[in-house]
């Protein structure tokens, strides 16, 4: 089993390095960390999956921090060499294949969409004008359990996971390089989404 010690990065590969940095500062807050332009390294290139020709191999890496208590590290990526394919796929929320969101939690749900909506490059789920952040329906004891057996048997905790699951509010949005991301209010301790 592998003993896992943390969460590390999410990897974005982009078309344009300096562009998407100023996406990431303007939607989300991003602050930039760390760079190293032109990276030629054999050792990255293999272990990348570039076992022909790694000396060719020529990537611009730039590491974003957001801003939380313990930041989530964006790593930028844009390739110089090989080029890849140059089209983003925008997946639908219920398509399969790959992460279909990342999920960030705000305290102003209201704020944060009419902030995200007006960046440039970002695009709603959802073009309708009607598209906004909704809040879940209430939820009974019965719709869910617990893994745990001790929280299953527990009327309390699962009443008290219905009233907090009923309080979340969300929207999703996509980003210009295919990256759907959901911004969420909600109580902090509801669990993973």
């Amino acid at each position: 089993m592998i003993k896992l010690k943390g969460f590390g990065h999410i990897n974005i590969v982009v078309d344009d390095i300096n562009k998407a940095t100023q996406f990431y500062q303007d939607s989300l807050g991003a602050i930039p960390v760390q760079e190293v332009p032109h990276f030629k390294n054999i050792g990255f290139a293999k272990a990348a999956g570039f076992l022909s020709n790694p000396a060719e191999v020529d990537v611009s890496i730039r590491f974003l921090a957001l801003p939380f208590p313990t930041p989530i590290f964006l790593e930028l990526m844009q390739y110089h060499s090989p080029k890849g394919k140059e089209s983003v796929q925008h997946f639908k929320t219920n398509d399969m294949g790959g992460p279909r969101h990342i999920c960030l939690r705000v305290e102003n749900v209201a704020e944060a969409f009419e902030h995200v909506k007006g960046c440039k490059g970002a695009q709603m789920i959802n073009q309708s004008a009607e598209y906004k952040p909704y809040k879940l329906e209430s939820i009974t004891p019965q719709q869910f359990r617990f893994f745990d057996p001790q929280l299953e048997a527990s009327r309390e905790a699962k009443d008290h996971m219905c009233q907090e699951a009923g309080s979340i509010r969300f929207f999703y949005f996509l980003d210009p390089y295919g990256v759907q991301w959901e911004i969420e209010q909600g109580p902090n301790d509801v669990g993973p989404d």
